[in-house]
């Protein structure tokens, strides 16, 4: 975790290493029980880290700081420069294209068609995208391509907001359009080394790896990456300095969660039923939260990347942190847990989330 003192004059740290909390080699902590006829049948174990704003680690679960990768649970700061930089202001879009920009959309014709539009303020077409295709999220927009035999496109990806806004990028620094997604690209650059100096903790790679979009996506401790949404949710950077542009994709996230999932997925549905937090998925189980009004953030890892262990193992992690305001489990409808039924319709189990938590002594 970062210093608040600076390394420059040789003064001690101020914040506490969570490193030195808990010891290495600590084993995954059950997250999600899968039951059948009451008894555990499967169980989803991993890991949770709960960091304030001034880097202190609060409270965790296994390993806090396990090594994972964001992958899209970094889209808000890979969005950063392209704020900072007065990209975004010239391009006269509204908060809407922010959204999208830190969101893993569901491919919807709305998603789609806004994609397209902040493409053309680059003055490029979806070709220029180097996301690829997939079938999208929405399962209704799914449906009608396959209806009509029509191909999803990159639009339709659910990355194309965040490639967009670095292709936005790369047009307003005057570098190649071409190559964008390079490691070496001025434009993934500028979002490693940005995000190095908002949290102050160099990344330990010489060479982020790739996600699946073909962006580049760093490894980090699981504390760091609740220390990321920690000042995401607070708008500023390590040293308490304030950082308009991270306020205000905060801010847009809060405003058009629809743009940052879709209807019926986690994010979206989170963000609703919790006015106020901020909430962002990562492929292979990895899901991390902004809780502004506490100064927290939070991350966890589903330890064998099961999707369907996120949404039950998030909400049970917000049940031991007592956060009132996550009482009514029925906001959250199956992403709280679910009655399994088999192909009869009959119920034959459950799934629950079980997340305990070890916290900070006093």
């Amino acid at each position: 975790m970062p210093q608040s003192a600076s390394e420059a004059d040789g003064s001690a740290a101020l914040v506490p290493d969570p490193t030195s909390v808990v010891e290495p080699g600590v084993t995954p902590s059950p997250l999600v029980e899968v039951l059948r006829e009451g008894h555990v049948e499967s169980l989803h174990r991993g890991h949770v880290a709960v960091v304030d704003a001034t880097g202190r680690l609060l409270a965790w679960a296994g390993d806090p700081r396990i090594w994972v990768y964001p992958r899209s649970a970094f889209k808000p700061f890979q969005a950063l420069p392209f704020v900072e930089s007065g990209a975004y202001a010239a391009t006269g879009l509204g908060t809407d294209a922010l959204a999208l920009a830190c969101g893993s959309h569901g491919g919807t014709d709305a998603h789609a068609a806004l994609a397209g539009r902040m493409l053309e303020r680059a003055e490029l077409g979806p070709d220029a995208l180097a996301c690829g295709t997939h079938t999208p999220f929405d399962r209704a927009t799914a449906d009608a391509l396959r209806a009509r035999g029509e191909s999803p496109g990159p639009l339709r990806h659910n990355c194309s907001g965040k490639h967009a806004g670095m292709l936005l990028l790369a047009r307003f620094l005057g570098a190649p359009v071409s190559g964008y997604t390079d490691r070496a690209h001025p434009v993934q650059r500028q979002i490693l080394e940005r995000f190095e100096t908002l949290v102050r903790e160099p990344l330990p790679d010489g060479e982020p790896s790739i996600d699946g979009c073909g962006a580049p996506n760093p490894r980090v401790p699981l504390a760091t990456l609740a220390y990321a949404f920690a000042l995401l949710g607070r708008g500023c950077d390590a040293a308490g300095t304030d950082v308009p542009a991270l306020s205000a994709l905060r801010d847009a996230m809060r405003l058009h969660p629809e743009l940052v999932a879709a209807e019926g997925l986690l994010d979206t549905t989170l963000m609703r039923a919790l006015p106020g937090y901020v909430t962002k998925i990562g492929a292979e189980a990895v899901h991390a939260i902004a809780v502004p009004d506490r100064g927290w953030g939070i991350a966890l890892k589903v330890e064998d990347g099961a999707e369907r262990a996120l949404g039950p193992a998030t909400v049970s992690v917000l049940q031991a942190l007592g956060l009132s305001d996550v009482g009514d489990l029925e906001r959250f409808g199956a992403f709280a847990g679910a009655t399994l039924r088999n192909h009869a319709g009959l119920a034959v189990g459950a799934i629950r989330g079980v997340a305990r938590l070890d916290r900070e002594q006093a």
